[in-house]
C-alpha cells in the first residue's frame, strides 16, 4: 500500500492511497469466501463455492465491488492508524483507477485549537446578597400560588379575576376573526392581554358591555399587528375577586408541610434564595467566561462537523415539539420556512457550540486537569442515592460499559475547569 496526505482548508484532510496488485488479491479471496457464505448453489457446501463458480452465478463486478469495500477499509483504517490522523467524521471516498485500486479519502480531523492568552480572562464575582425586598417578593409568590377567588357582584378591580367575550374590528367596522375571543379568562393586572386592554376592564361588572379603542404596539409579535388599531367589543360574563392568604403559621405549614414561625419561615426563605442566586451567579460567570473565550480562539470547524451539530439542533427542536403535540412538518408550513432554511439560520449557533467545545477541550489539556477514581466514586454514589436500591446494580453495569462513565467524568472536569478559571 502506498499513499500520500494532503492537508485541505477548514480541518480536513485527504489521503490518496494505492492498494498493490497482491494486496489486491487477498481482498479478492477474502471477499469470495464472504460471498460464498451467503449465496446457495446446489452441490456446493456454504463457504466452500470454488471463485470461477461464485463469479458466473453472482457476476464479477459483484465480487469486485466487495473486494473494493473490503480493500478500501482496511488501507484507509492502516494509513490514520500509522500517521496518527485524529479523524472526526466518516471518509468521502471517491475511486480514481480501478487497478491498480487507487483511491481518495477526504475526512475532517481534530482542529487545531489556538487560544491567545486565555488565563487573562477574568470574571468579576455576582451580587448574591439576600434582601428584604427578595423575602417579601418570595412571600408575595407564594401567597399568590394559594390565592383562591369567589364571584362578585362589584366592578372589576386589579387583581381579580375575570371572564370576558372580545372581538376586535377594523376602522371599517369588519370583524377581525383572529382577535374573537369566548369565556376568555385574565387576572387583571397581569398583563398578559394587549397592553392597556386589562384597565379597560376596571371597574366592570358582570354582564357589562363596553366599546374600546386599542393600537397594538410597535414590537407586537405578530408583524401585521404591529402599529395597528382596532375597536373591541368587550362583555364581561364573570368576575371574581382574589382571596390572598395571610402569612401565619396556618398558611405556612399548609405550603410547606411544616410548623414553624414566621421568622423561622423567613429565614428558610432566605437560605433557598441565597442558594438559588449562587446557582445562578454561578452559571452567568461561566457563560461570561465562555463569552470571553470565544473571542480569544482561533478555529477552523469542518463543514461535515458543523452540518453534524445543525443535525442535533433540529433533532431536538423535533423532539421538543414533538413532546408539545406540534407536528414538524405544520409549523414548517406555517412558518414558511423551509428544513434547508432552518438549517441556515442555526448555523451560526452550530459553531458556536462547537467553538466553545472545541475551547474546553483546549483549555482542559494546558491546565492537565483529570478526575481522580475517588471523586468518581464519589459521584457516582451520589447519582446512585437519587434512584431505588434496586436500580443500583443497573447503573453500575452503565457506569462499567462507558457512556455514563464519560457523563459523569465530563460534568466533573468542567466543574474543576471553572473552579479553577473563576476562583
Amino acid at each position: 500500500m502506498e499513499y500520500k496526505i494532503k492537508k485541505l482548508p477548514k480541518s480536513e484532510v485527504e489521503l490518496e492511497i494505492t492498494v498493490s496488485p497482491e494486496e489486491l488479491k487477498k481482498h479478492e479471496i477474502k471477499a469470495c469466501e464472504e460471498i460464498s457464505k451467503e449465496v446457495k448453489i446446489q452441490g456446493f457446501r456454504s463457504g466452500h463455492i470454488h471463485p470461477e463458480i461464485l463469479k458466473q452465478h453472482v457476476g464479477e463486478k459483484f465480487i469486485i465491488a466487495r473486494m473494493q469495500e473490503l480493500a478500501i477499509q482496511r488501507s484507509y483504517a492502516d494509513a490514520v492508524t500509522k500517521e496518527k490522523i485524529e479523524v472526526i467524521s466518516r471518509p468521502k471516498i471517491h475511486i480514481e483507477k480501478d487497478n491498480p485500486l487507487t483511491y481518495k479519502a477526504t475526512v475532517a480531523v481534530m482542529p487545531e485549537v489556538e487560544i491567545k492568552d486565555y488565563k487573562s480572562i477574568k470574571i468579576k464575582p455576582k451580587d448574591t446578597k439576600v434582601t428584604e425586598k427578595d423575602i417579601e417578593g418570595a412571600i408575595t409568590d407564594l401567597k399568590k400560588y394559594a390565592t383562591t377567588y369567589k364571584e362578585v357582584d362589584s366592578g372589576a378591580k386589579k387583581g381579580d379575576r375575570a371572564e370576558v367575550d372580545f372581538e376586535g374590528f377594523d376602522e371599517n367596522g369588519k370583524a377581525d376573526e383572529s382577535t374573537k375571543s369566548r369565556n376568555h379568562p385574565v387576572i387583571i393586572g397581569e398583563d398578559s392581554l394587549i397592553p392597556g386592554f386589562e384597565d379597560e376592564l376596571i371597574g366592570l361588572k358582570k354582564g357589562d358591555k363596553k366599546e374600546f379603542d386599542i393600537t397594538f404596539p410597535k414590537d407586537y409579535h405578530k408583524e401585521s399587528y404591529q402599529n395597528k388599531k382596532l375597536k373591541f367589543k368587550v362583555e364581561v360574563k364573570m368576575v371574581e375577586e382574589a382571596v390572598v392568604p395571610e402569612l401565619n403559621e396556618e398558611f405556612i405549614e399548609k405550603i410547606t408541610g411544616k410548623k414553624m414561625k414566621i421568622e423561622e419561615f423567613k429565614a428558610e426563605l432566605e437560605k433557598n434564595i441565597k442558594a438559588r442566586k449562587e446557582d445562578e451567579a454561578k452559571h452567568a460567570r461561566e457563560n461570561e467566561y465562555l463569552e470571553e473565550l470565544l473571542e480569544k480562539v482561533k478555529v477552523e470547524l469542518p463543514e461535515s462537523l458543523v452540518h453534524e451539530e445543525i443535525h442535533y439542533i433540529i433533532d431536538d427542536i423535533k423532539e421538543d415539539m414533538g413532546s408539545k403535540g406540534i407536528e414538524f412538518e405544520k409549523f414548517l408550513e406555517q412558518a414558511k420556512i423551509t428544513e434547508d432554511k432552518l438549517h441556515e439560520r442555526y448555523k451560526p449557533e452550530a459553531e458556536k457550540r462547537l467553538k466553545i467545545r472545541f475551547s474546553l477541550q483546549q483549555v482542559i489539556k494546558e491546565e492537565k486537569i483529570a478526575v481522580s477514581d475517588e471523586k468518581m466514586a464519589a459521584e457516582l454514589k451520589k447519582v446512585k442515592s437519587f434512584y431505588p436500591e434496586k436500580d443500583h446494580a443497573k447503573i453500575d453495569e452503565d457506569f462499567k460499559k462507558g457512556p455514563l462513565k464519560a457523563q459523569i467524568e465530563n460534568r466533573l472536569v468542567l466543574r474543576e475547569l471553572f473552579e479553577r478559571v473563576l476562583a
